[in-house]
């Protein structure tokens, strides 16, 4: 299962980083479209027409993992790779981590990816494959069973 939270996460990485530049993008567009070219004291206009925007692209990143995780938790990666998070405890409702959850687990998240990967380490070594945002947040990813279909509606 490390295996498929690698290439998870990859997939999910490239598409949060796709995703958040093609929205900077569309916005620096948005912006420059609308303000005096001609004014160079515009703060506004300077952010849009800098290259790089650092600040732009991490919320991004928090944003597409914060929501699929509080909306279905899954990300599409973990979705590709059959993964799904659920709360620690063995509560009935495994269907949504919530808003709360979802919170604590994207900034734990992020600081297991700040901290170079060292918040990753922990799912190596025991043996519920736990990784330090996991184990802050009160969740933990599991292989997800295949989900029932749908019985179509009995006819009266």
């Amino acid at each position: 299962m490390i295996a498929r939270r690698i290439l998870a996460f990859w997939l999910d990485l490239f598409m949060a980083i796709f995703l958040s530049e093609a929205g900077l993008y569309l916005l620096r567009r948005e912006i420059l479209s609308g303000t005096d070219p001609d004014d160079p004291f515009d703060p506004v206009r300077q952010w849009a027409a800098s290259p790089f925007h650092p600040a732009g692209l991490l919320a991004g990143l928090f944003l597409y993992f914060f929501l699929f995780w509080a909306i279905s938790s899954e990300t599409p990666g973990e979705s590709v790779f059959g993964l799904t998070v659920v709360r620690e405890s063995d509560e009935p409702e495994r269907s949504r981590i919530g808003l709360g959850k979802a919170l604590g687990r994207t900034l734990a998240f992020g600081g297991s990816v700040l901290t170079l990967g060292l918040g990753f380490l922990p799912a190596l070594t025991n043996d519920r494959r736990m990784a330090l945002h996991d184990c802050l947040s009160g969740t933990r990813v599991v292989r997800e069973r295949s989900k029932p279909s749908p019985r179509p509606a009995e006819l009266p």
